[in-house]
């Protein structure tokens, strides 16, 4: 299947069952999801409804039980593993809320690492990494090893750590959850307009129904079904 309508991803009746014992849990049930390029769409709902779990499944970290969710005209399901952590390489850039820093590494140093499975120079590796610690507000700080910056600094490195291979499709769960309200809408404001300027597409679990309305779309998944909010 192409991308069709500039499509960045396309998911069709998705589903995902998990076994507990003699019980059959099923946390999501036939969902269908479109995400056009620069598009960006937020996914609320109670904890524990399915959230992570789904934007695992975009990012090909799991495997749905029904259904197929294609990546810029690749589909995920049947692919090899090597094959899938390519696509995620070239394709995906992924925000948690917790940034998962190296705490040994420079800012400079975990920026570059998604790149340094690519076919190119250091040289060039560390300026693109430079690059785009600028654009987050960071150009002085690529030489400060994570316990060295604050909570904001060291989710803005994470932001550029993601954005470092200039990803299709932006996955962030709960991006700004660890983070207090003045920082947290600081760090929103930087990904919206790194957004626009890098033509990035965003899936962005949250709870912040503030931040959620920013977004072009709203979905809510509750009861294991995905619908617009």
């Amino acid at each position: 299947m192409g991308v069709i309508e500039n499509n960045v991803i396309e998911v069709s009746a998705l589903s995902k069952s998990f076994h507990d014992g003699d019980l059959n849990v099923t946390v999501l049930n036939d969902v269908n999801l479109l995400l056009k390029a620069r598009e960006r769409i937020a996914i609320v709902g109670a904890s524990g409804s399915g959230k992570s779990t789904l934007l695992q499944l975009l990012g090909g970290l799991d495997k749905p039980s029904q259904g197929e969710v294609v990546l810029c005209g690749n589909k995920l399901n049947n692919l090899a593993d090597n094959v899938r952590g390519k696509l995620r390489n070239q394709h995906l850039g992924f925000i948690y809320q917790f940034h998962h820093l190296l705490p040994e590494f420079t800012a400079l140093e975990n920026v570059a690492m998604p790149l340094m499975v690519r076919n190119e120079s250091v040289k060039k590796i560390q300026q693109q990494a430079k690059d785009i610690l600028g654009r987050v507000g960071l150009k002085d700080r690529t030489q400060h090893k994570p316990s060295e910056l604050s909570g904001g600094e060291r989710q803005r490195v994470a932001i550029a750590r993601a954005l470092v291979t200039q990803p299709k499709v932006i996955l962030a769960d709960e991006p700004t959850g660890n983070l207090d309200s003045k920082t947290a809408a600081q760090v929103s404001d930087i990904m919206m307009e790194l957004n626009n300027e890098l033509d990035t597409a965003i899936v962005m679990v949250t709870h912040d129904m503030g931040l959620a309305e920013t977004m072009d779309i709203v979905y809510e998944l509750k009861d294991s079904v995905l619908t617009t909010s």
